[in-house]
């Protein structure tokens, strides 16, 4: 009873895995190809001019240079007047299988590059199959009038181009396997250097760092998101009718500028790249002049400010690590050696659990408290181990009073399994949850993601009464 006892207190006490070494080792793996392209289309504001413009505009082929999927060829389709009458409003946005041996698959990410090589109007689809010439993705990509009226928004480069960062995630079967005696002793070595490499994040010495992340973060109401488009992904060919699918996360890039409120009279000065608008939980760019942050160690963060902290990181473990964080240095969006990325939508300490995750694939401290903050950062960043932890504890913690924020956040991160949680908790608890102030703030904000909660339990009542 003893030995039992000790090993349990091993566990609570956030004991390192090798001071615990299992008995044995399984590994499940599941191929996983991502790859990327960039579009430019020069002089793109004519195309929205003229009336006699090409209905639709195709990329260059192009195909992953690595995995499996090598032989196959997809291309981008752009539609700068709309697919169908219904999107005439908008700009559509499709990736297309072009060429392959069988059906795959796979979903797409969409963003702008803007100006200043930012992210913006990240689109990601949910997975789909295609087959072989079929495509998948956005009819209501954009507005027009968002290129045409808020030039403001630098979305057009300085020659009027439009470059489209796109990026497609093929996946394939699953399968587990053991891991026999003599492959311990490397399992045993990647624990090892997980934690020299969580040593290196930590160390106050210098450690060779040649990213500076400096976190600014501004201050929003969790329940006040900017309202998405409820335009699913479709195919090209599909009928003006949405298809079923998950709702989008179109405007998550943007989804902070509604709801965060201005810290005083400060004004930050604009930097070269701003993950605000690089990820899933993105916001707006900031502009103005700042006081300079005076730091005086290498130390994992320093406390600038009463609401800035410096982390000091490397750009090869980031890119490694995240794709987000791959997509920034790969393009040259960060000029300089000691590169600065400024994030204002995180909290320091969700910025310093998601570099300890980075850095040693753990995180020693998440729960129902942060779960949410963490989870948004692990869906910005793409780390999707991260973000499943944090979506688990999410599930596990529903309340009354937390169901009607997490409902939000599910829907805004396509995080199907979560909402379908979520909503099966407000069908059983109707009455108290929707009596609640955060159910009004809901309904007022978000009434067809009311409509849909109703919905669903009404149809599950009636399904319910048929069985009975």
């Amino acid at each position: 009873m003893s030995g039992s006892g000790v090993e349990r207190s091993n566990f609570r006490g956030n004991r390192p895995l090798s001071s615990n070494p299992p008995h044995s080792i399984c590994v499940t793996d599941r191929k996983v190809v991502s790859f990327t392209h960039l579009w430019t289309i020069d002089h793109f504001q004519s195309y929205l001019d003229d009336p006699q413009s090409p209905r639709v505009l195709f990329s260059s082929y192009f195909s992953p240079n690595f995995g499996p999927h090598t032989d196959t060829s997809w291309c981008l389709k752009l539609y700068p007047k709309g697919v169908n009458e219904k999107s005439v409003e908008y700009i559509s946005l499709f990736v297309k299988y072009v060429r392959g041996r069988t059906d795959l698959q796979a979903k797409a990410e969409f963003s702008l590059i803007n100006s200043r090589g930012e992210f913006h109007i990240v689109r990601k689809t949910p997975y789909h199959i295609f087959p072989t010439g079929g495509d998948w993705g956005y009819s209501e990509y954009l507005m027009r009038m968002v290129l045409t009226t808020q030039r403001k928004s630098e979305l057009l480069n300085a020659d009027q181009s439009l470059k489209i960062f796109t990026r497609v995630i093929i996946v394939g079967e699953s399968s587990s396997s053991i891991i026999h005696e003599e492959k311990k002793n490397t399992y045993e070595s990647l624990v090892s250097l997980s934690s020299h490499l969580g040593s290196l994040l930590t160390s106050t010495k210098d450690n060779c760092h040649d990213v500076t992340i400096i976190v600014r973060p501004q201050h929003f109401n969790s329940l006040v998101y900017e309202h998405k488009s409820h335009d699913t992904p479709s195919s090209s060919s599909a009928s003006s009718s949405p298809i079923d699918g998950a709702k989008s996360s179109s405007k998550k890039a943007n989804s902070n500028n509604s709801s965060s409120s201005s810290i005083g009279n400060n004004r930050t000065k604009r930097k070269r790249y701003s993950t605000n608008s690089g990820g899933s939980n993105g916001a707006g760019e900031s502009s103005g002049e700042t006081n300079n942050d005076e730091t005086t160690s290498t130390a994992l963060a320093i406390p600038s400010t009463p609401t800035t902290m410096t982390f000091y990181a490397h750009r090869s473990i980031l890119s490694v690590r995240s794709p987000v964080f791959a997509a920034m240095f790969s393009h040259s969006m960060l000029e300089d050696q000691n590169s600065t990325i400024e994030i204002t939508d995180l909290q320091p300490e969700t910025v310093r659990a998601l570099l300890e995750y980075i850095y040693t694939s753990n995180v020693e401290e998440i729960d129902e408290h942060n779960a949410v903050e963490i989870f948004k950062a692990a869906d910005k960043y793409e780390l999707e181990l991260l973000k499943q932890r944090a979506e688990l504890i999410m599930m596990n913690s529903l309340s009354v009073s937390n169901c009607t924020m997490l409902y939000i956040v599910a829907d805004l991160h396509n995080a199907h399994e979560l909402k379908k949680r979520v909503l099966n908790f407000i069908m059983r608890n109707i009455l108290e949850v929707t009596e609640s102030d955060d159910w009004r703030i809901l309904v007022e904000q978000h009434p067809a993601l009311a409509t849909e909660a109703f919905v669903y339990s009404a149809e599950h009542a009636a399904s319910c009464a048929c069985s009975s």
